[in-house]
Protein backbone atom coordinates (compact mmCIF):
# COMPACT_ATOMS: atom_id res chain seq x y z
CA UNK A 1 0.00 0.00 0.00
CA UNK A 2 2.92 2.47 0.64
CA UNK A 3 4.52 1.92 -2.78
CA UNK A 4 1.30 2.58 -4.52
CA UNK A 5 0.53 5.57 -2.29
CA UNK A 6 4.56 6.83 -3.04
CA UNK A 7 4.12 6.00 -6.86
CA UNK A 8 0.39 7.86 -6.97
CA UNK A 9 2.02 11.06 -5.44
CA UNK A 10 5.03 11.00 -7.74
CA UNK A 11 2.60 10.95 -10.64
CA UNK A 12 0.21 13.95 -9.42
CA UNK A 13 3.78 15.97 -8.75
CA UNK A 14 4.91 15.27 -11.90
CA UNK A 15 1.28 15.95 -14.11
CA UNK A 16 1.20 19.58 -11.44
CA UNK A 17 5.22 20.24 -12.54
CA UNK A 18 4.59 19.29 -16.32
CA UNK A 19 1.41 21.58 -16.07
CA UNK A 20 2.90 24.19 -14.31
CA UNK A 21 5.95 24.34 -17.17
CA UNK A 22 3.49 25.33 -19.46
CA UNK A 23 1.88 28.79 -20.10
CA UNK A 24 -0.86 30.69 -21.44
CA UNK A 25 -1.66 33.23 -24.22
CA UNK A 26 -3.88 35.67 -24.51
CA UNK A 27 -3.17 38.87 -26.16
CA UNK A 28 -4.88 40.92 -29.39
CA UNK A 29 -3.92 43.09 -31.87
CA UNK A 30 -5.39 45.36 -34.26
CA UNK A 31 -5.42 44.39 -37.86
CA UNK A 32 -7.66 45.88 -40.85
CA UNK A 33 -10.28 43.98 -42.24
CA UNK A 34 -8.51 43.75 -46.00
CA UNK A 35 -4.87 42.73 -44.15
CA UNK A 36 -2.97 39.98 -43.91
CA UNK A 37 -2.23 37.12 -40.93
CA UNK A 38 1.15 35.07 -40.88
CA UNK A 39 1.47 32.14 -38.49
CA UNK A 40 4.39 29.89 -38.37
CA UNK A 41 4.36 26.72 -35.73
CA UNK A 42 6.08 23.83 -35.56
CA UNK A 43 4.56 21.05 -33.33
CA UNK A 44 0.81 21.06 -31.61
CA UNK A 45 -2.39 23.05 -33.14
CA UNK A 46 -3.27 26.17 -34.85
CA UNK A 47 -7.22 26.91 -35.22
CA UNK A 48 -8.23 29.81 -37.01
CA UNK A 49 -11.66 31.05 -36.78
CA UNK A 50 -12.86 34.07 -38.68
CA UNK A 51 -15.02 37.02 -37.35
CA UNK A 52 -16.33 40.36 -37.67
CA UNK A 53 -14.46 42.44 -35.38
CA UNK A 54 -10.88 44.69 -36.98
CA UNK A 55 -8.26 42.65 -34.73
CA UNK A 56 -7.24 39.76 -33.61
CA UNK A 57 -7.03 37.37 -30.85
CA UNK A 58 -4.31 35.25 -29.95
CA UNK A 59 -5.13 32.67 -27.17
CA UNK A 60 -3.91 29.26 -26.46
CA UNK A 61 -0.87 26.98 -24.82
CA UNK A 62 2.37 27.00 -24.85
CA UNK A 63 4.51 23.97 -23.71
CA UNK A 64 7.61 23.59 -21.88
CA UNK A 65 9.78 23.95 -24.60
CA UNK A 66 8.33 26.79 -26.78
CA UNK A 67 10.74 29.86 -25.83
CA UNK A 68 8.05 32.63 -26.60
CA UNK A 69 5.44 33.79 -29.00
CA UNK A 70 6.99 36.32 -31.12
CA UNK A 71 4.03 38.76 -32.48
CA UNK A 72 4.86 41.22 -35.27
CA UNK A 73 3.35 43.67 -37.37
CA UNK A 74 4.28 45.56 -40.35
CA UNK A 75 1.34 47.77 -42.27
CA UNK A 76 -1.51 45.08 -42.69
CA UNK A 77 0.24 42.42 -42.31
CA UNK A 78 0.50 40.37 -38.52
CA UNK A 79 2.79 38.00 -38.61
CA UNK A 80 2.82 35.07 -35.48
CA UNK A 81 5.67 33.01 -35.29
CA UNK A 82 6.24 29.90 -32.37
CA UNK A 83 9.94 30.05 -30.88
CA UNK A 84 11.14 26.75 -29.98
CA UNK A 85 14.08 26.73 -27.08
CA UNK A 86 17.36 25.76 -28.92
CA UNK A 87 17.95 22.74 -26.73
CA UNK A 88 14.38 21.30 -27.69
CA UNK A 89 14.12 22.05 -30.92
CA UNK A 90 11.82 19.67 -32.03
CA UNK A 91 9.81 19.01 -28.70
CA UNK A 92 7.94 22.35 -27.62
CA UNK A 93 4.21 22.22 -28.88
CA UNK A 94 2.15 25.25 -29.09
CA UNK A 95 -1.64 25.39 -28.83
CA UNK A 96 -3.37 28.41 -30.24
CA UNK A 97 -6.90 29.65 -31.25
CA UNK A 98 -6.53 32.61 -33.57
CA UNK A 99 -9.99 34.92 -34.23
CA UNK A 100 -9.03 37.23 -37.42
CA UNK A 101 -11.15 39.27 -39.33
CA UNK A 102 -12.85 37.00 -42.10
CA UNK A 103 -12.17 39.16 -45.14
CA UNK A 104 -8.21 39.11 -44.32
CA UNK A 105 -6.03 36.92 -46.22
CA UNK A 106 -4.31 34.03 -44.21
CA UNK A 107 -1.02 32.22 -44.29
CA UNK A 108 -0.50 29.06 -42.15
CA UNK A 109 2.64 26.98 -41.87
CA UNK A 110 3.49 23.74 -39.72
CA UNK A 111 5.52 21.06 -39.53
CA UNK A 112 3.28 18.36 -37.72
CA UNK A 113 0.76 20.68 -36.15
CA UNK A 114 -2.58 20.31 -36.87
CA UNK A 115 -4.47 23.43 -39.03
CA UNK A 116 -8.15 24.14 -38.73
CA UNK A 117 -9.83 27.54 -40.50
CA UNK A 118 -13.57 28.34 -40.37
CA UNK A 119 -15.04 31.13 -41.62
CA UNK A 120 -12.56 33.13 -43.60
CA UNK A 121 -12.86 34.25 -47.03
CA UNK A 122 -10.47 36.22 -47.83
CA UNK A 123 -7.39 34.27 -49.83
CA UNK A 124 -5.58 31.39 -47.92
CA UNK A 125 -2.77 29.70 -47.84
CA UNK A 126 -1.78 26.58 -45.40
CA UNK A 127 1.36 24.21 -45.67
CA UNK A 128 2.00 21.37 -43.35
CA UNK A 129 4.71 18.47 -43.62
CA UNK A 130 2.54 16.10 -41.53
CA UNK A 131 -0.26 17.93 -39.96
CA UNK A 132 -3.82 17.31 -41.02
CA UNK A 133 -5.56 20.46 -42.60
CA UNK A 134 -9.62 21.15 -42.32
CA UNK A 135 -10.96 24.03 -43.76
CA UNK A 136 -14.57 25.11 -43.87
CA UNK A 137 -16.74 27.85 -45.19
CA UNK A 138 -16.46 30.21 -48.33
CA UNK A 139 -12.92 31.59 -49.91
CA UNK A 140 -12.01 33.44 -52.56
CA UNK A 141 -8.78 31.53 -53.15
CA UNK A 142 -7.47 28.28 -51.03
CA UNK A 143 -4.41 26.47 -50.76
CA UNK A 144 -3.77 23.66 -49.06
CA UNK A 145 -0.81 21.50 -49.01
CA UNK A 146 -0.08 18.61 -46.74
CA UNK A 147 3.07 15.62 -47.56
CA UNK A 148 1.71 12.95 -45.17
CA UNK A 149 -1.54 14.42 -43.78
CA UNK A 150 -5.14 14.49 -45.01
CA UNK A 151 -6.06 17.10 -46.11
CA UNK A 152 -10.25 18.47 -45.95
CA UNK A 153 -12.38 21.14 -47.60
CA UNK A 154 -15.77 21.67 -46.46
CA UNK A 155 -18.29 24.32 -48.04
CA UNK A 156 -16.17 26.11 -50.27
CA UNK A 157 -16.11 28.51 -53.34
CA UNK A 158 -14.32 30.18 -55.75
CA UNK A 159 -10.65 28.35 -56.52
CA UNK A 160 -9.61 25.68 -54.51
CA UNK A 161 -5.95 23.80 -55.05
CA UNK A 162 -5.52 20.88 -52.92
CA UNK A 163 -3.00 18.35 -52.37
CA UNK A 164 -1.28 15.74 -50.47
CA UNK A 165 1.84 13.09 -51.29
CA UNK A 166 0.31 10.35 -48.97
CA UNK A 167 -2.44 11.38 -47.56
CA UNK A 168 -6.22 11.70 -48.55
CA UNK A 169 -7.32 14.38 -50.17
CA UNK A 170 -11.32 15.28 -49.17
CA UNK A 171 -13.70 17.75 -50.29
CA UNK A 172 -17.32 18.41 -49.40
CA UNK A 173 -20.36 20.61 -50.67
CA UNK A 174 -17.63 23.11 -53.42
CA UNK A 175 -18.41 25.17 -56.02
CA UNK A 176 -16.37 26.69 -58.41
CA UNK A 177 -13.37 25.74 -59.65
CA UNK A 178 -11.49 22.82 -58.03
CA UNK A 179 -7.92 21.59 -58.29
CA UNK A 180 -6.87 17.63 -56.19
CA UNK A 181 -3.98 15.61 -56.43
CA UNK A 182 -2.29 12.87 -54.47
CA UNK A 183 0.28 10.80 -54.94
CA UNK A 184 -0.86 7.55 -52.86
CA UNK A 185 -3.47 9.04 -51.16
CA UNK A 186 -6.89 8.57 -52.18
CA UNK A 187 -9.36 11.92 -53.36
CA UNK A 188 -12.85 12.00 -52.54
CA UNK A 189 -15.06 14.54 -53.99
CA UNK A 190 -18.99 15.60 -53.33
CA UNK A 191 -19.46 18.86 -54.60
CA UNK A 192 -22.43 20.70 -56.62
CA UNK A 193 -21.88 22.50 -59.27
CA UNK A 194 -18.12 23.50 -60.53
CA UNK A 195 -17.13 25.04 -63.51
CA UNK A 196 -13.82 23.43 -63.30
CA UNK A 197 -12.37 19.68 -62.11
CA UNK A 198 -8.75 18.57 -61.67
CA UNK A 199 -8.34 15.35 -59.73
CA UNK A 200 -4.95 13.75 -60.17
CA UNK A 201 -3.20 10.51 -58.67
CA UNK A 202 -0.43 8.16 -59.41
CA UNK A 203 -1.87 4.81 -57.45
CA UNK A 204 -4.54 6.60 -55.13
CA UNK A 205 -8.47 6.22 -55.87
CA UNK A 206 -10.30 8.77 -56.96
CA UNK A 207 -14.06 8.96 -56.29
CA UNK A 208 -16.26 12.08 -57.96
CA UNK A 209 -19.99 12.82 -57.43
CA UNK A 210 -20.29 16.80 -59.15
CA UNK A 211 -22.13 18.24 -61.55
CA UNK A 212 -20.27 20.61 -64.35
CA UNK A 213 -21.80 23.83 -65.18
CA UNK A 214 -23.05 23.99 -68.34
CA UNK A 215 -19.76 25.08 -70.06
CA UNK A 216 -17.76 23.21 -67.49
CA UNK A 217 -14.43 21.15 -67.78
CA UNK A 218 -13.79 18.11 -65.70
CA UNK A 219 -10.33 16.40 -65.99
CA UNK A 220 -9.48 13.18 -63.86
CA UNK A 221 -6.73 11.09 -64.34
CA UNK A 222 -4.59 8.09 -62.35
CA UNK A 223 -1.59 5.83 -63.49
CA UNK A 224 -2.79 2.78 -61.40
CA UNK A 225 -5.72 4.27 -59.16
CA UNK A 226 -9.62 3.12 -59.53
CA UNK A 227 -11.34 6.21 -61.19
CA UNK A 228 -14.99 6.17 -59.96
CA UNK A 229 -17.29 9.37 -60.95
CA UNK A 230 -21.28 9.92 -60.84
CA UNK A 231 -23.05 12.41 -62.28
CA UNK A 232 -26.70 13.23 -62.91
CA UNK A 233 -28.45 10.63 -65.01
CA UNK A 234 -29.45 14.31 -67.70
CA UNK A 235 -26.15 15.53 -67.75
CA UNK A 236 -25.17 17.84 -70.48
CA UNK A 237 -21.85 16.78 -71.33
CA UNK A 238 -19.15 15.18 -74.06
CA UNK A 239 -17.47 12.88 -72.61
CA UNK A 240 -14.18 10.85 -73.40
CA UNK A 241 -12.82 7.83 -71.52
CA UNK A 242 -9.93 6.12 -72.21
CA UNK A 243 -8.06 3.36 -70.48
CA UNK A 244 -5.06 1.30 -70.98
CA UNK A 245 -4.98 -2.02 -69.48
CA UNK A 246 -8.23 -1.32 -67.33
CA UNK A 247 -11.51 -1.49 -67.54
CA UNK A 248 -14.24 0.85 -68.21
CA UNK A 249 -18.23 0.74 -67.18
CA UNK A 250 -20.40 3.14 -67.53
CA UNK A 251 -24.43 3.41 -67.26
CA UNK A 252 -24.48 6.25 -70.12
CA UNK A 253 -23.31 6.08 -73.35
CA UNK A 254 -22.29 2.87 -75.78
CA UNK A 255 -19.93 0.30 -75.02
CA UNK A 256 -16.17 1.15 -74.91
CA UNK A 257 -14.15 0.01 -77.85
CA UNK A 258 -10.80 -0.75 -78.09
CA UNK A 259 -8.78 1.82 -79.67
CA UNK A 260 -5.92 -0.84 -80.58
CA UNK A 261 -6.73 -4.13 -82.76
CA UNK A 262 -3.93 -5.94 -81.30
CA UNK A 263 -3.65 -4.13 -77.70
CA UNK A 264 -5.67 -3.78 -74.27
CA UNK A 265 -6.46 0.00 -74.64
CA UNK A 266 -10.38 0.81 -74.67
CA UNK A 267 -12.25 3.76 -74.80
CA UNK A 268 -15.57 5.77 -74.53
CA UNK A 269 -17.00 8.35 -76.35
CA UNK A 270 -19.76 10.03 -76.99
CA UNK A 271 -22.69 13.06 -75.57
CA UNK A 272 -24.98 12.96 -73.17
CA UNK A 273 -28.14 15.42 -73.52
CA UNK A 274 -27.36 18.49 -75.89
CA UNK A 275 -23.23 18.47 -74.50
CA UNK A 276 -21.40 21.42 -73.22
CA UNK A 277 -19.73 20.43 -70.92
CA UNK A 278 -16.71 18.33 -71.19
CA UNK A 279 -15.66 15.64 -69.22
CA UNK A 280 -12.24 13.49 -69.78
CA UNK A 281 -11.29 10.61 -67.51
CA UNK A 282 -7.46 8.99 -68.16
CA UNK A 283 -6.46 5.88 -66.35
CA UNK A 284 -3.47 3.51 -67.59
CA UNK A 285 -4.08 0.26 -65.74
CA UNK A 286 -6.57 1.00 -62.93
CA UNK A 287 -10.63 0.43 -64.19
CA UNK A 288 -13.15 3.45 -64.28
CA UNK A 289 -16.60 3.21 -63.59
CA UNK A 290 -19.06 5.75 -64.76
CA UNK A 291 -22.79 6.15 -62.65
CA UNK A 292 -25.96 8.30 -62.76
CA UNK A 293 -27.34 9.69 -59.37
Amino acid sequence: MKKIAYVTLMVLALAAAAQAADRTVDQTRSLAADGRVEISNISGEVRVIGWSGDEVNISGRLEDGVEDLDISSAGDRLRIEVDLEYRTRNNGSAYLTIKMPATADLEVETVSADITVDGVTGEISLESVSGQIEVSGESGSLEAVSVSGNVRATSTSGRSELGSVSGNVIVGHATGRLDAEVVSGDIEIEAGLLDSLVAESVSGRIFCAAQPTESGRFDLETMSGTVELVVASDVDADFGIETYSGSIRSDLGPEPVRTDRYGPGKELRFRSGAGGARISVESFSGSVRLRTN
